[in-house]
Parts: C-alpha cells; structure tokens; sequence
C-alpha cells in the first residue's frame, strides 16, 4: 500500500497534478532518499508508461525500498550493538576504579596502623604489681606503664628488675632501691621517673618492670 501510494504520488508530481504544497513535500523527500529520486527520474524518462511498465517500475521501487530499508536496520543495530558495548565497558571501568579508590587507601592506612600499633607493643614497656605493698598509681597501672615506656631512655640490657619505694603524702614516690641488682644506669634512670613521674595512692610500693625484648 505505502509503495502504491509513492508511485501515486510520483504520477502525480511528473504530471503536475499535485498542490505546490504537496510537490515541495516529494521533493524535500526525494532531497533525503536517494531511491526516492531516483525512481522519480525513471519515471520520467518513461514515455506512455503502460499498465505492464507502470507494474514493472512499482516492483522495482518496492524492491529498492526493501532493500534500502534493510539495509538501514543493519547500519542501525550495528551501531546500536556497538554504542552498548561502549557505555557498559565505561561503566564496568568506571566501577572498578571507585572500588579501588575507596579500598585500596583504607587497606593502606589499616596496614600502617598495623604496624604502628605492632612497634608500639614491642617497645612498651610492661609493670605488674608485687606482693607486700598497697601503692597504687592514681591514673591506674596502664598510664603508668605508657608514661614509663614514653619518659625512659636508658637501656634495656636487663629483662626484668624489682622496685621498691615509699610513698609520701603528696602522692610522690621517694626511697626507690633495686631489689633485683641493676646496672647503676638504669638504677638512676628508673628513681629519676618514678621521683618525678606520675602520683601514686597509698604508703609503699613494689613493682615489676619487664623492659621488652
């Protein structure tokens, strides 16, 4: 029906028996369908076109139409099969890089902390309690034992060593001895924080400090 109406139309155009509307619309037509054009060309240089000729030039028009048609859908998913690939391979990057970004430097700053918190268990310093005194330190054992691996720097020739101490009442340390022998370096160095490190609660103190390997 549409290739009987095309030919209909072109009738008409040839022998002017269209609206100059109606012919500008065939023409701005034939401007973008080669086919078109061309079957309005053959239509012309045919001279007292029969009722064979006229069905012959419709079977060609229709077969040009199908082919051109068919021709266009291929051109159309192609491109369209191709345009799909494209964007889903940009997505697919797109989505791999965000997942890299958001990982890779949380993974990073977990494997530092790892390690930070790795050096600081191996050069910390560890104090327990012995029996046979009733001191306290008044921020409790755990901030007594950061201030002690913070404020020391002597040497860690010894594995362990005992301490004793009095306290006064201002909560301050005094009297310290080694009850396990020293060398007079560390001696000196541990009196120094205990008589000006942290306070302490109670009258006399014994303690163990286990310096690490």
């Amino acid at each position: 029906m549409e290739n009987n109406y095309q030919l209909s139309r072109i009738h008409n155009y040839i022998h002017g028996l269209m609206s100059k509307e109606d012919m500008h619309a065939l023409e701005r037509e034939a401007l973008d369908d080669p086919f078109l054009q061309d079957a309005i060309d053959g239509y012309r240089l045919q001279n007292g076109v029969d009722a064979k000729s006229l069905s012959l030039l419709q079977q060609r028009l229709e077969r040009r139409l199908t082919e051109h048609a068919q021709q266009k859908n291929r051109y159309f998913f192609g491109w369209q099969r191709l345009a799909i690939g494209l964007v889903a391979a940009v997505m697919f990057v797109t989505v791999c890089t965000l997942v890299l970004m958001r990982h890779l430097p949380n993974r990073s700053a977990r494997n530092v902390t790892e390690v930070e918190l790795m050096d600081e268990v191996l050069t910390k310093m560890s104090v327990r309690p012995l029996a046979g005194a009733d001191a306290v330190p008044v921020d409790g054992w755990d901030a007594f034992a950061d201030f002690l691996s913070t404020h020391y720097s002597g040497s860690n020739s010894e594995r362990k060593i005992d301490v004793s101490f009095k306290i006064d009442n201002n909560g301050t340390a005094y009297a310290v001895e080694m009850q396990q022998p020293s060398t007079p370096q560390i001696a000196a160095e541990v009196i120094r924080i205990l008589e000006s490190g942290p306070k302490w609660k109670g009258r006399e103190g014994r303690i163990e400090i286990v310096f690490p390997e």
